[in-house]
Parts: structure tokens; C-alpha cells; sequence
């Protein structure tokens, strides 16, 4: 898969990648995300030096957080945003720093059809 700017852009381009997967191969990306959603952000777009240190600093257990609700859009296809890592990161007290991610949705499964329906979004942001 094609490495992406870690930009608002880059990340639609990412999802519009993804999203011409098909169901097998999408899956397979999002197990791989939810394993390890650094790693798999590392491997998937060109950070930058600011960005790549930031994203080495989240705590494992926000990590796995992010690649668990990270993937469950992806497997339903759902749109995601990135927010850039502010400039000022790096200079930011920890104390001041603050990552959020916000996921809302649902997910249906009609025994009579077979049929399974995704709703959701996900946005993560950052403040300083």
C-alpha cells in the first residue's frame, strides 16, 4: 500500500485506498490497525519528524484505544478524521497536551438477510 502525507488529505487519500479494498483485504488491514495503530500509522503515511515523535510518545494502552476504534470504521468503511499534529507539539508542557478520539456509531446484523449495516465516525484531535 502507498505511503500518504499525514495530513487531512493524506488521510482521505488513505481512506479512499482502503475503501477500494475488498472485504477480505480491508479486514486484514484493520486487524492489522487494531493490533498496533502506531505501527500501522508509521507504515502507512510519511510523517514528519514532529509528527513520528509524537505518535512514539502515546501510551501503549492509548495505542491499542486508538487502533481498536480506529478499525472498526475501517472495516465498516466509515469516514475518518485526522487532525495534523499541532506544530507546537513539541514544545507544549505534557500538562498541556491532550489527545482525544471520538467514535460514534452503531453496528446491525440482520439474521434474516444476513445482512450487516455500519453507521459511525471516528475524529482524532488534538489540543495544547
Amino acid at each position: 500500500m502507498a505511503q500518504f502525507p499525514l495530513t487531512p488529505e493524506g488521510v482521505n487519500a488513505k481512506e479512499k485506498e482502503l475503501y477500494s479494498l475488498d472485504d477480505k483485504e480491508l479486514i486484514n488491514q484493520a486487524v492489522t490497525l487494531s493490533r498496533d495503530a502506531r505501527a500501522w500509522i508509521f507504515e502507512n503515511f510519511k510523517l514528519t519528524e514532529e509528527q513520528a515523535a509524537y505518535y512514539e510518545a502515546l501510551p501503549e494502552d492509548f495505542n491499542y484505544y486508538l487502533g481498536w476504534q480506529l478499525a472498526s470504521n475501517v472495516i465498516g468503511r466509515q469516514p475518518i478524521t485526522m487532525d495534523p499534529v499541532p506544530e507546537e507539539a513539541a514544545r507544549a508542557s505534557n500538562s498541556r497536551k491532550k489527545t482525544t478520539v471520538s467514535v460514534s456509531g452503531n453496528t446491525n446484523y440482520n439474521p434474516q438477510t444476513g445482512a450487516v449495516t455500519y453507521g459511525a465516525s471516528v475524529s482524532v484531535g488534538f489540543t495544547f
